[in-house]
């Protein structure tokens, strides 16, 4: 992935669309398609708007997340994974992740079957 792909990605994370994000940063629709499809080369200038924006510029220049940088690759990886969701998806992923941290809390177990129930060929299940 490219760094316009993940500055596409950075402004998703923010839930600006591209004209949003264009006039946050100082410049126009045109050339913010041309940097997120990797058409136009990131200046200085413009790295420190993204900064102002809270856009992760690290991660747009580097694939390294500023702020996951203790997390392990598969955190890192469903972290980006997460980001680049939209919002409603963000949220029944957010939904599922709390369901099975409750489930584990409460004594649940990591496999589907219930405990001492094993499968057996043959006994219908």
């Amino acid at each position: 992935m490219g760094f316009g792909a993940r500055l596409a990605e950075e402004r998703k994370r923010l839930g600006l669309k591209q004209a949003e994000f264009a006039a946050l940063v100082g410049t126009d629709v045109p050339k913010q398609s041309l940097y997120e499809n990797d058409r136009r080369e990131l200046r200085a200038d413009y790295l420190a708007r993204l900064a102002g924006a809270k856009v992760d510029v690290v991660y747009v220049l580097t694939g390294q997340r500023m702020e996951g940088a203790w997390l392990s690759s598969g955190a890192s990886d469903l972290l980006n994974a997460y980001l680049s969701l939209p919002e409603d998806l963000q949220q029944v992923l957010l939904s599922l992740s709390s369901g099975l941290r409750e489930h584990v809390l409460q004594g649940g177990h990591r496999g589907l079957q219930a405990p001492g129930q094993g499968y057996r060929a043959g006994n219908g299940g």
